[in-house]
Parts: C-alpha cells; sequence; structure tokens
C-alpha cells in the first residue's frame, strides 16, 4: 500500500511538472513571437519611413506628387483591412468604419493637403475623432483578441499612428507652402460632394477640371514616348484630338 502510494504521489508529481513544463514553453513561444513580431513591425516601420523621407527629399515642393503618393498608401492600408476580413480576422462591420474613416478622414485630408490645420480646427478635431473610432473599432472587432493581438498592434502602428505620422513629416517646411490649391480644396469632402449633387455649376467646373488633368497627363505621355503619341492618336476621338491639339499644340 504505502509503495503504491508513493508511486501515486510520483506520477501526480510528474503530471503536475509536465502541465507546468508546457505551460512555461507555451508561454515563453507567445513571448518570443510578440517580440519577434513587434521587432519585424518596427524594423519594417523603420525602412518605411527612410523611405518616404527619401521621396519627400526628393518632391517636398511638388504637392500633387505626394498627394498621390499619400493616395497610394490611404488605398493600401484599406486593402489590408479588407484582407483581414476575408481572412477572418476581424468582424464585417469594422471594414464599415473604417471605411468611413478613411474616405472621410483620409481622403478629405490628402484633397486638402498641404493646407495647415490649428489643432483646435473642426479638421483636426474630425480627424482625432474617427481615429478614436477605427481604434475602438478594431480593439472590440478583432476576432479572438488574444490569438490576433500582434495583428491589433500593427494595425495600431500602421493605420492609427503611422498614416498620421506620413501625413505630418510630409508637411512642407516652408509655412508659406502651406495652402490648399484653392478654397474649393481646402473645404470638407461631405460639403463638396453636397455641392456636386445639389449645384449645375460646380458639377461643369468639376469636370472641366477633370477634363484639363487628363490632357495634361495626355500631353505628358506623349512628350515622354513617340510611341504613346500613336496609341494616344489612335484612341482617341477626332474631337478629341482637335481638342487635345488646341490645348497642347502638338500634331497628334
Amino acid at each position: 500500500v504505502a509503495e503504491g502510494a508513493r508511486v501515486g504521489r510520483a506520477l501526480g508529481f510528474a503530471v503536475v511538472a509536465g502541465s507546468a513544463l508546457c505551460w512555461v514553453v507555451s508561454f515563453a513561444m507567445c513571448v518570443l513571437t510578440i517580440v519577434a513580431a513587434l521587432i519585424a513591425t518596427v524594423a519594417g516601420g523603420g525602412l518605411v519611413i527612410r523611405a518616404w523621407s527619401l521621396f519627400l527629399d526628393r518632391y517636398e515642393h511638388d504637392p500633387a506628387r505626394v498627394r498621390l503618393a499619400m493616395g497610394f498608401c490611404l488605398a493600401a492600408a484599406t486593402s489590408a483591412e479588407g484582407w483581414l476580413v476575408v481572412a477572418g480576422m476581424i468582424r464585417p462591420w469594422v471594414l464599415a468604419v473604417t471605411l468611413v474613416a478613411n474616405v472621410w478622414g483620409g481622403v478629405d485630408a490628402v484633397l486638402r493637403f498641404p493646407a495647415s490645420h490649428d489643432v483646435e480646427s473642426v479638421f483636426a478635431v474630425k480627424q482625432f475623432l474617427l481615429l478614436v473610432a477605427k481604434a475602438y473599432a478594431y480593439g472590440t472587432g478583432l476576432v479572438a483578441f488574444r490569438q490576433h493581438a500582434v495583428t491589433f498592434g500593427a494595425l495600431v502602428l500602421w493605420n492609427i499612428v503611422g498614416l498620421p505620422v506620413f501625413y505630418a513629416m510630409a508637411m512642407p517646411m516652408d509655412p508659406r507652402e502651406h495652402v490648399a490649391p484653392s478654397d474649393a480644396h481646402n473645404t470638407d469632402l461631405l460639403v463638396r460632394v453636397w455641392k456636386l449633387a445639389a449645384c449645375s455649376s460646380e458639377r461643369r467646373a468639376c469636370l472641366a477640371s477633370c477634363r484639363g488633368w487628363w490632357y495634361r497627363r495626355l500631353a505628358d505621355a506623349s512628350d515622354s514616348s513617340s510611341i504613346a503619341r500613336l496609341a494616344i492618336c489612335a484612341a482617341v476621338s477626332p474631337v478629341q484630338r482637335r481638342a487635345f491639339r488646341r490645348r497642347t499644340g502638338r500634331c497628334v
């Protein structure tokens, strides 16, 4: 009986020790995974910030190109959020919140760049509230938060902190350049959409602006390549060809 009791105690101790060892190994692996993910995220963030700094050094005085680059960054962030929904890491309603924040906040900020705004301005307050809403949506809409805690950290670091930091870095050093292309560009996006929907003159002005932008892009393409010039000539209609000739002075 005594021998059986000793064997039972030994087996019980072995089971407890094995369970404790498994818990310690699991915890250590979890910590190592989080640390490795954080190191990779910080290292990747450093490389991206370095690349963004080099881009800004070259195109600091070209707001149109900077706006285009920021638009690509915003589109990439939105695409990543959509992929997380498809992968089942975040709930679908989170994407609706982030789309509102990215369009009303992000697109509006890109369109207004490089206009500066005070901290207490309506623009700044709106951007802050939208970022808070995104962070709350990430925290409450993440599926299995403990399993995807690293994903949550990466989302906050890149989409909540990273994009505003990129925007702040892109602001020109010269305060005299902190102005929007026009008063129309420094208007809230919802107000601009409402004006387009309600006012025919605004729609005509917007169409004329888009048409001018399109002709400028065609002119740049025709300057860069004779093949592009021939492609433009073959693709556009005679009316567009004549309009392009009048605007650019080229016979394509």
